[in-house]
């Protein structure tokens, strides 16, 4: 699926301010989101480049998953490495181990032909 495509797809989410990705592959969310969320162990990656996300669902045999990180405030942004970063134009936030990342409530599922997205908004949580 090309970017403007899923783009277009998404409507009014993904022209809303405030707003990281984060793409998986082969990976299903249903139970994930019936539990409330989870924590991610390792440093978490994201992206203010809904086309950056897109690269790492390429390949998918099953369905991939793109997390919408809704940022209400400043205090809920991770790291900007774009300064630091071989590949600025990524545009990388990183969030610290041990964020939990709570869905908000709001998903949907894209069907493109054979590719299968589920695209669900969570907020970040920083580990206190």
């Amino acid at each position: 699926i090309s970017p403007s495509r899923l783009e277009s797809l998404l409507d009014t989410w993904y022209v809303e301010k405030g707003v990281l990705w984060r793409g998986m592959r082969d990976i299903d969310a249903a139970e994930w989101i019936k539990s409330g969320g989870g924590t991610e162990l390792a440093t978490m990656s994201t992206t203010g480049d809904i086309r950056v996300a897109l690269k790492y669902t390429l390949g998918s045999k099953t369905s991939s998953l793109l997390f919408m990180l809704k940022i209400p405030s400043f205090m809920q942004q991770g790291a900007d490495l774009s300064y630091l970063s071989a590949f600025p134009q990524e545009r990388e936030c990183t969030y610290p181990p041990l964020t939990f990342i709570k869905p908000t409530g709001r998903e949907r599922k894209i069907v493109d032909g054979e590719l299968n997205y589920h695209v669900v908004e969570v907020l970040p949580y920083f580990p206190s």
